[in-house]
This record gives C-alpha cells, sequence and structure tokens, in this order.
C-alpha cells in the first residue's frame, strides 16, 4: 500500500523486531498505528482457560490497530510477530495526520484499506454464525487468499496449522481435520504434504 520510500522521505520512524516480540498487548492504550513493511504478525485473542483465537494473520505492506488508534480507544488483540523478522512502520497521532494532510491519494487508499477489512470481519462473523463447518473452513481459506494479494482463482499453499485454523472458526481442531480431509476427498481442496492447496 505505503512505499518505503515515502515513509522513509516523510521521516516515520521503523521498528525491527524479531520472532515472538510483542508489538502491542489486548487492553493497552493505542497511541500508535503500525504499518508492517516486511514480514508476518499474528493477531489473536486469548480466553480465560488461556486458548488462543486467531483473528488475522498480517503480512507485507498491510495496518494493524487503526480502529482503537483512530478512536483513541485500547488494542483489542495481540500482536505478536510470527516471522523470523519484521519491519514496522510506527506513526503517533501527530505524525500520521502530517501524513495524511501532506499525502492525500494514500489517504484514500488507507480508508478503502479500513473498509476492506471491515467487510471481512463482517463476512467472518456471518460465517461463525451461519455456516456449516466445511462453508466455514472455505470463507477461511477465500479470506485468507484474499488477505495475501491473490485472486478467487489462484490457488497456493496456505500456511496455517489446523489449530489456527480451528480457532480463527470457531471450530474443534478435530472437526477440521476431519472436515479438511472429506473436502480433499470431495475435491474443494489438495492437501500436499499434509499443507492445504487450495
Amino acid at each position: 500500500m505505503f512505499s518505503k520510500e515515502i515513509l522513509l522521505k516523510n521521516k516515520i520512524p521503523v521498528l525491527h523486531f524479531k520472532k515472538k516480540d510483542t508489538l502491542f498487548r489486548e487492553d493497552q492504550k493505542a497511541v500508535n498505528l503500525y504499518y508492517l513493511l516486511e514480514g508476518e504478525i499474528k493477531i489473536y485473542n486469548t480466553d480465560s482457560e488461556g486458548k488462543e483465537f486467531l483473528i488475522s494473520t498480517v503480512v507485507n505492506h498491510m495496518f494493524l490497530g487503526e480502529p482503537p488508534f483512530l478512536l483513541g480507544e485500547r488494542y483489542p488483540a495481540n500482536a505478536i510477530i510470527a516471522s523470523e523478522t519484521a519491519k514496522v512502520f510506527c506513526f503517533n497521532e501527530e505524525q500520521f495526520q502530517k501524513f495524511m494532510i501532506d499525502n492525500p491519494p494514500l489517504l484514500f487508499r488507507f480508508t478503502k484499506e479500513i473498509a476492506r477489512k471491515a467487510y471481512e470481519k463482517t463476512m467472518k462473523l456471518k460465517s461463525i454464525v451461519h455456516l456449516s463447518p466445511h462453508e466455514r473452513i472455505l470463507q477461511f481459506l477465500k479470506i485468507h487468499k484474499r488477505t495475501l494479494g491473490l485472486e478467487p482463482e489462484q490457488k497456493t499453499i496456505i500456511d496455517v496449522t489446523r489449530k489456527e485454523m480451528a480457532n480463527s472458526t470457531g471450530l474443534a481442531v478435530e472437526t477440521v481435520i476431519r472436515a479438511v480431509k472429506k473436502m480433499e476427498r470431495e475435491e474443494k481442496l489438495q492437501l500436499i504434504n499434509h499443507k492445504i492447496y487450495y
């Protein structure tokens, strides 16, 4: 979405992280907006029993924490670095306002990105409430591919564990395993070295 050059030109600070570093925690005051230039970050919640619920995976050239930052609220989830390293640009409120005033076309792209995320969250919620396990998994796979910038007809290895898929769809791990095997038999997806190819 934003180039490294324009971020550096506008003097937006860059942070460097290693795998398993925490970017922010649930209930922490959202005083920064983050833009992931390179790497992968998992966004998740933890319930009272310690079970993780994967909300999303953030990859190159994506924002994190926009709603709580813009509203002056607290982060509703945890963000942890999932790749070996990550390069993250960090805006405070003053830097963000100046950056957007100085770059109006980027403000429009940023607004569209927020709308896309809101749409995907609505579809995910609809999936959890109304769809069968097979349909939930297919919805998850479609959203995951869209996050990677792929078209619906493009196939790729889905680099997500069955546990992460279960946490994200609200299903039990065993249900995901059974459903994925059935979907392979029905030729809705393929398994290559135990990885989903969809």
